[in-house]
């Protein structure tokens, strides 16, 4: 009974180490396609994750709370979000109870951003499945079917079909 433990613990050890072998380099493929996408749009770091941050929540946030999300200074963010309302990347209206709240949500050409930075990941990763000989293919597909079937925290960040690039 003990052998096959620690079988289990080397193996779930081992794929530990190819899993993060894959993550690393699809990252460093994928952020070729996303640092120069980065530096084509001339925003500050911040201007980027409240743009993301925004795409994630899928809705309108106040100025404070993406603050507090992102662990940036209000002033900071105010600048940020200032700055992306100037390019039309958000909308940005006055809370009607409180009028120093304000309200953000992304726009059609905020939306673009978080987008292209997707895209640059979703091309590195299907230039890596393209590489892949059917039998690769297959088994990759299997394996991640059951994952993506019981995981649904996993399954909810797939993109749409539009969303893939060959």
């Amino acid at each position: 009974m003990q052998a096959s433990s620690t079988v289990s613990a080397t193996d779930r050890a081992a794929l530990t180490r190819d899993m993060y072998a894959l993550a690393s380099y699809l990252m460093r493929r994928g952020n070729v396609g996303t640092f120069a996408a980065v530096a084509e749009l001339d925003l500050s770091f911040t201007q980027i994750k409240a743009l993301c941050a925004l795409d994630d929540a899928d809705g309108e946030r106040s100025v404070g709370a993406l603050a507090e999300s992102l662990g940036a200074s209000l002033p900071a963010m105010s600048r940020a979000v200032d700055g992306l309302y100037e390019r039309g990347m958000v909308s940005r209206e006055e809370n009607p109870a409180d009028r120093r709240v304000k309200r953000v949500r992304l726009t059609d050409e905020g939306r673009k951003v978080p987008a292209g930075l997707s895209e640059g990941r979703l091309t590195a990763l299907a230039q890596l499945i393209d590489s892949f000989d059917e039998e690769e293919a297959r088994t990759l597909s299997s394996a991640l079917e059951l994952i993506v079937a019981r995981r649904e925290e996993i399954a909810s960040h797939r993109p749409d079909a539009k969303g893939l690039t060959t």
